[in-house]
């Protein structure tokens, strides 16, 4: 929704990552295809800049946009608790199992960050490999000022949100 809130879970610091824009991450897999090091590895990558926090991230988009920032912070038990209605309404309508496995998998991105872990299992920005140009700020800065055209995302558009026809 064009103006609506920037929804985050928990306080919006339960979780971290290095966003990567799709140009960078191209770019990246075009060398990992063209440098032989790079191949047949499960290789970390994050976006250039430190790991930022969905508050952080919402701070960024509304100081863009030149607006005061609108947030909503849900707990993350809510979370659990649509997870536990999904599953229990997919065991008989079949075709909920993949909306409860998408709670799933929402729940997991809400509360973990996607950092490397370092020796003592926590996760560590600073360890996590930075790749490419593109920051954040730059994606919002551009969307703001032209458009999201050519991030229409097809089958792959949540909610139907900037979904292709």
């Amino acid at each position: 929704m064009l103006g609506g809130p920037y929804v985050m879970f928990g306080d919006g610091e339960l979780a971290a990552c290095k966003p990567i824009s799709e140009r960078d991450l191209a770019s990246y897999m075009a060398e990992c295809i063209t440098d032989s090091s790079l191949q047949n590895k499960i290789l970390p990558i994050g976006g250039p800049g430190e790991a930022l926090t969905p508050l952080q991230q919402s701070e960024i988009l509304f100081q863009a946009a030149g607006v005061p920032p609108n947030t909503i912070k849900v707990p993350i038990q809510i979370m659990d608790g649509a997870i536990w209605v999904f599953d229990q309404l997919a065991k008989v309508f079949k075709n909920l199992e993949d909306a409860a496995e998408f709670a799933k998998i929402g729940r997991y991105y809400a509360a973990e960050s996607m950092l490397m872990l370092d020796d003592k299992g926590q996760y560590n920005s600073e360890i996590t490999p930075s790749y490419g140009n593109d920051t954040l700020q730059d994606f919002f800065e551009n969307s703001i000022k032209y458009g999201l055209k050519g991030q229409e995302l097809g089958d792959q558009a949540v909610f139907g949100i900037n979904k292709k026809d």
